[in-house]
């Protein structure tokens, strides 16, 4: 009886197989690749100097563009915000902390970082543990799994956080050494995708500057507020009383105290000083004006009239200087309303001192902590001006797998046959998924045959980790019994590693198994102690 099914289901897995090939190949695929903290002025300087030949190689044909990230520049403000499109004005984040108003309570980092980490597609939120100095090896075996990934979802994100660490506690030479290694594991990544059918965006979250010029920015403000202070999470300082703002604003601007202070004086009207000189930002409908004594911005030798302008148009104007569209930029992220009653920091080539961010910080509204690279390919981004550069909260729009990410609608269902060396005998196995994460598996030999369900409790970029329970049953003895199982897989390229432990009231076992995919939809399988087989998946 077994031979004849066996030989009417690999008959179907070979006509199913590659019609599942043919149908994904028709459907938009999106790599994404975030580069964490580095700015279009480091990024240029490495790819003049020759470091990053994969990226290069990856996005010939494609477009660069510069994009302006959202103040303050961090991951936290600017990633949960892709998807949405919301500028600093909304969105949850203001920073890395803040105050609550409306129930009167300190917004911590703790739950800042848990905002992010929910943001993250599942199986990228170990990307930040790989991030760890050190720990960055293991990003790049993930990033080979990404072709087997692609197969399955219409978006794969990959995070390279790395570049963030390295260059936050030991500088520019560790931080350029970081994006050396992301390029090389790009670089092996190559010969596995098709960059004819994928679409490939790599972007930077917002920039890094390296000095070992750092300000302690809370004894600062200590000295100049003092008892005003009601609570402080950088850039943002919240006051016991709010029409003190002014007076504060221009106690921490003065004598070379912070390099710039803001507030808002009105609605409609944020005021400040930038380098100790005062100026003012004001709404008008969709824009916003700027205004000052002397231009501190820097914003009259570029042709600025002091009309009231949008956010793209300040962009488009203001891309090139140092202070990168300030006056929307500001006055947007003053409308929020978690935002601090002053804003405050300091510029390069000054950085803030902190725990762990003593060689380099992003902190400022210049250039070098905001304006990020962004390269795209493919067939669906075609329509991308390079030469115009982008807010980055807007780099996803008009694409709708980009903000929609769908899953898949089920795992693979597989069938395999294996023999063991040590009798001949014959073990068969099936898997037949209902849904994403979940699959209901039975395998049986000579000796014992065994039926369970598995939901999957957590994927990686490398590994998954199943949960199961079901029933086993001994033939030579007729009995059975209830069972739990828990399964852990590691996935590298074409190889595949899982181990399992299955409890019975009558034993423990555990077992090990090794699979090669040798062709599309096929496998080569292992398992201890002696059993070699084939199977299909589809």
């Amino acid at each position: 009886m077994l031979l004849p099914w066996l030989r009417g289901t690999l008959a179907v897995a070979l006509l199913v197989v590659p019609g599942r090939v043919a149908q994904a190949e028709a459907v938009p695929r999106f790599l994404v690749f975030h580069l964490d903290a580095v700015s279009a002025c480091v990024f240029e300087a490495a790819l003049a100097d020759g470091r990053l030949p994969n990226i290069v190689r990856v996005f010939e044909g494609g477009t660069y563009r510069h994009a302006l990230t959202l103040f303050p520049a961090s991951t936290p403000m600017v990633y949960p915000r892709l998807r949405t499109g919301e500028c600093n004005a909304g969105g949850v984040a203001v920073g890395f902390g803040g105050f609550d108003r409306a129930r009167d309570r300190p917004i911590h980092e703790v739950e800042v970082f848990l905002g992010l980490v929910e943001a993250l597609p599942r199986r990228a939120v170990t990307t930040l543990v790989y991030g760890v100095p050190g720990l960055d090896v293991l990003a790049s075996l993930a990033m080979q799994n990404l072709p087997a990934l692609l197969e399955r979802y219409e978006v794969v994100e990959f995070l390279w956080f790395s570049t963030d660490a390295c260059g936050h506690l030991f500088g520019a030479d560790a931080h350029a050494r970081s994006m050396d290694r992301f390029d090389a594991a790009l670089g092996q990544l190559l010969p596995h995708i098709d960059l004819e059918r994928t679409n490939l965006i790599l972007y930077a979250d917002h920039g890094l500057t390296f000095c070992d010029d750092t300000v302690d920015l809370d004894a600062l403000y200590e000295a100049r507020v003092g008892g005003d202070l009601r609570h402080v999470a950088c850039p943002n300082l919240y006051l016991h009383d709010p029409d003190a703002a002014a007076r504060v604003a221009a106690a921490l601007a003065a004598d070379g105290g912070v390099d710039y202070a803001f507030f808002r004086a009105a609605p409609d009207r944020v005021e400040g000083y930038v380098d100790g000189h005062w100026l003012a930002f004001v709404g008008d409908g969709d824009g916003v004006a700027y205004r000052s004594h002397d231009d501190p911005l820097g914003y009259a030798e570029l042709g600025y009239d002091g009309a009231a302008l949008t956010p793209e148009a300040w962009l488009d104007l203001t891309v090139n200087a140092r202070y990168p569209a300030t006056p929307a930029n500001i006055y947007g992220y003053m409308q929020h309303p978690d935002a601090g009653d002053v804003v405050a920091g300091v510029n390069p080539p000054r950085i803030p001192r902190t725990l762990r961010a003593n060689r380099g910080n992003h902190a400022g509204i210049v250039a070098s902590d905001l304006v990020v690279p962004v390269l795209t390919r493919g067939p669906d981004l075609a329509h991308i001006d390079a030469g115009r550069p982008i807010w980055l909260h807007q780099l996803y729009g008009g694409v709708d797998e980009l903000t929609e990410a769908r899953q898949p609608t089920r795992e693979a269902h597989a069938f395999g046959v294996a023999w063991r060396l040590d009798d001949a005998s014959a073990v068969a196995h099936v898997t037949v998924s209902p849904g994403e994460g979940r699959r209901l598996v039975a395998d049986a030999d000579r000796d014992r045959w065994q039926a369970w369900a598995d939901v999957d409790v957590a994927s990686t970029y490398l590994t998954r980790w199943w949960l199961g329970a079901g029933v086993a049953y001994q033939p030579l003895v007729g009995a059975m019994d209830p069972m739990a199982r828990a399964t852990v897989e590691l996935d590298l390229a074409n190889a595949r590693v899982s181990v399992d432990a299955t409890y019975t009231p009558r034993r423990w076992t555990v077992g090990v198994g090794l699979s090669l995919r040798v062709v599309d939809g096929w496998r080569v399988w292992f398992r201890s102690p002696t059993a070699v087989g084939i199977a299909v998946e589809w």
